[in-house]
């Protein structure tokens, strides 16, 4: 398996896990206190992942990971989508414009963010919705440099 590759496979990953719950329905944009509600666990969760993204800390980027995605996104993959993104991209710098949605028992947080060499990139956050803990479930980052 070459090494372009592995960020595919983390995605499809996460992606059968969310398959797996049967859950997967009509997404629909939450706005107002619910999205607000959605956006003061999920701004700190984004935070923290990307510090840990750019300073090269596993340990503080997996912080908020639920148990499907410490498993699916390993020390060692992390290692691996760390290199591709940052080969392609560079590190984060900022991002904007939350969109909160929901589908079935899951909420999604995705934002417009600006690396040091696209602007735009797409990182998508996903909790389950009844979960205290507002453990992460499903993470991307979706871009055109990042899919040439």
């Amino acid at each position: 398996m070459n090494r372009s590759q592995i960020p595919l496979i983390v995605v499809l990953v996460v992606f059968a896990l969310v398959l797996a719950c049967g859950c997967m329905g009509q997404e629909t944009v939450v706005s107002g206190e619910e999205a607000a509600a959605v956006l003061a666990y999920a701004d700190p969760v984004a935070d923290n992942l990307m510090q840990g993204f750019n300073e090269h800390n596993y340990t503080k980027y997996s912080r908020d990971f639920g148990p499907e995605m410490r498993q699916a996104l390993n020390e060692a993959a992390f290692e691996e989508n760390r290199e591709f993104v940052t080969s392609r991209i560079g590190l984060y710098e900022s991002r904007s414009d939350p969109v909160v949605t929901e589908t079935g028992e899951f909420v999604a947080v995705t934002y417009r963010a600006k690396f040091e060499q696209e602007d735009g990139v797409a990182l998508r956050f996903v909790f389950k919705k009844d979960d205290p803990s507002h453990q992460l479930q499903g993470l991307w980052f979706t871009s055109p440099m990042l899919r040439s």
